[in-house]
């Protein structure tokens, strides 16, 4: 799943020719380099990207959350 999404944003962020860029994947997390001004335009793109990966059975929805910060601690 985690793989369908990092495929995902990486299309988001080419096609959109985006500065920010997808820089590590720890288990089901995907870490940012992320432009200041481009997160308002980016984060819910990313979240829905990663939301709809790939269709759970019986409609159970993925959720995914989000946040930001200097460092991968911070954003937590």
């Amino acid at each position: 799943m985690i793989k369908l999404a990092m495929v995902k944003v990486d299309k988001i962020l080419r096609d959109g020719n985006y500065r920010s860029k997808m820089i590590l994947q720890v288990h089901d997390e995907l870490i940012f380099d992320l432009a200041l001004d481009e997160k308002d335009a980016l984060i819910p793109l990313i979240t829905e990207a990663m939301e709809t990966a790939l269709a759970l059975p019986h409609n159970v929805p993925a959720k995914a959350d989000s946040g930001t910060g200097n460092n991968w601690l911070e954003a937590h």
